[in-house]
């Protein structure tokens, strides 16, 4: 989720309380009703420390400004960090001189541009800021401009902090829209409450101890397989298109053995279970581990355009079919290698689909494994998806968008929190995957079918299940209970609390789901 550019912290201030400077608190900020952030901050004489944890998109933001004798900022530091590895993704420096200049490494360069005073810098979700420039106001009704540089997008704005009746706002107008924040303060003129109605936000204030971004980043070190289970590179092309993944296999092996092939979940989902979105995950690997153990070989790969296996045409071009094509041409390379017996596909998510689709297209396999695969079509599990974060206007809006973008015509406008989802690039991808029916690819499908389900999956639901089963009676169904889309154990649905085993990859998978697929890809397999 993107929240929009202008909101973001800032900090300019000209005479703030004594008690300021010693001041520690936190804040947590939610989007139809779910949180997306926790912010812990502090200050240290004119300096201020704050640290913004942003689940959703798998980062942590680390700040720090030092403000002149008149609360004008001298520096601005930024490091953001992966929340699962701790690996540092982006830094940028800003200093403020006769004109505010940056510098960058990761995401964009460096440059300069004019800032007129009174001045202020901006970063996403850091409230703290906001209650520096709140106190800015002056007693009574009043009105206060501050000329503000968004390090987001390095972009220069007005913000205007206005106190009418007792009700502060700060009103700013980026990229063509206004945006207004309101702000409830206490008595000594922090901010207790803030609302963005246009954006479904609001943000309380908490006690610093109990948010995330208090606390120590936990780092998660690479893992090598266990005992008894050996990998090496596996890698085979689709046409001009290279695959490039891991087998993962027993040590030892008598003789020849069952393999399966595991296809990933939607998005820049890696070989591994891991997404360049920064969710932390390693369900593919944990997976291929356990099933080595059993004794049986498997292979995990990177989709095209993820990872290894780079894009060889034009992304725009990339249909459904393209990454059902390569499932087949990785099942064709094991069905051809002298080390195994049988290959049984192994669809996650997105992923099962595609495995229907493979095993329907031809695919050489003995069976086909559904976890938390889709049973109706790919638009209405995504308009489920979406009406846990939406209202009702805004989820309307959406669906309106959508048909628009799955039509013929031009390219729709896509509000910036929608286009990594709707973006050009995938328009073909979307418009074909929903044309595909997952019901009807199992009611057609020429070998035997398991479907394992999580009952706490937020992402895919039991009913997705209950339609492959009514496609397919003489598929094995089952539904695990307190297991969710990763196959990690959680007995609720809160949507703050799944998050958080999206990034840690030390979560064991639910002790029923490995024996279900070895023993079924055993007795398809001889």
């Amino acid at each position: 989720m993107r929240i929009a550019e202008w909101l973001v912290a800032t900090v300019a201030v000209t005479a703030l309380p004594l008690d300021l400077l010693a001041q520690t608190g936190a804040y947590r900020t939610t989007a139809n009703g779910q949180e997306i952030a926790a912010e812990a901050y502090r200050w240290s004489g004119r300096i201020l420390d704050a640290t913004v944890d942003v689940p959703v998109a798998g980062h942590r933001i680390v700040t720090r400004t030092v403000y002149d004798a008149a609360f004008e900022p001298l520096s601005y530091d930024l490091r953001v960090y992966a929340l699962a590895t701790g690996a540092e993704q982006q830094v940028v420096h800003v200093t403020f001189g006769d004109s505010v200049r940056w510098s960058a490494e990761g995401r964009a360069a460096g440059g300069s541009r004019a800032l007129d005073r009174p001045r202020a810098v901006m970063q996403n979700l850091l409230w703290s800021h906001m209650a520096a420039m709140a106190r800015r106001l002056p007693a009574g009704d009043a009105t206060l401009t501050l000329h503000t540089f968004l390090v987001d997008n390095a972009m220069a704005i007005e913000v205007t902090l206005a106190r009418r009746s007792g009700r502060v706002t700060a009103t700013s107008l980026a990229g063509g829209r206004e945006t207004e924040v309101e702000l409830a303060l206490t008595a000594d003129g922090d901010i207790d409450t803030a609302a963005v109605p246009s954006q479904a936000l609001v943000i309380r204030r908490v006690s610093a101890d109990n948010v995330s971004a208090s606390h120590p980043l936990v780092v998660h070190a690479p893992t090598p397989p266990p005992a008894g289970v050996a990998e090496e590179p596996y890698a085979w092309s689709d046409g001009p298109q290279p695959l490039a993944g891991t087998l993962a296999r027993p040590a030892q092996a008598p003789g020849r053995i069952p393999v399966a092939l595991i296809i990933a979940g939607s998005g820049p989902t890696d070989r591994d279970g891991n997404s360049q979105l920064g969710f932390h995950m390693d369900v593919y690997k944990k997976l291929a581990w356990a099933l080595a153990q059993q004794g049986i070989a498997s292979v995990r790969y990177d989709k095209r355009g993820i990872g290894a296996s780079p894009f060889t045409g034009d992304r725009s071009m990339v249909a459904f079919d393209d990454f059902t094509d390569d499932a087949v041409a990785g099942a064709r390379a094991l069905a051809a290698d002298p080390r195994f017996s049988r290959v049984v596909l192994i669809g996650h998510s997105e992923g099962a689909l595609l495995a229907e689709r493979a095993a329907n297209a031809g695919a050489p396999v003995a069976g086909v494994v559904m976890l938390a695969g889709m049973g109706r079509r790919f638009t209405v599990v995504l308009h489920e998806q979406m009406a846990q974060q939406l209202d009702g206007a805004r989820l309307a809006a959406y669906d309106s968008l959508m048909a628009l973008f799955l039509g013929s015509g031009p390219m729709p406008e896509v509000p910036a929190d929608l286009r990594s989802l709707l973006h050009p690039s995938v328009r073909r991808f979307i418009q074909t995957e929903s044309a595909v029916d997952p019901a009807a690819e199992a009611r057609r499908l020429p070998v035997p079918l398991l479907v394992v389900q999580g009952a706490t999956d937020i992402q895919v639901s039991v009913r997705d299940a209950e339609a492959l089963r009514a496609a397919q009676p003489a598929a094995e169904v089952h539904i695990l209970p307190e297991a969710n889309h990763l196959f990690v154990h959680i007995a609720t649905r809160d949507r703050a609390a799944q998050l958080v085993t999206y990034n840690d990859p030390s979560l064991p998978l639910v002790p029923e789901l490995v024996p279900l697929v070895a023993a079924f890809v055993e007795r398809v397999a001889r």
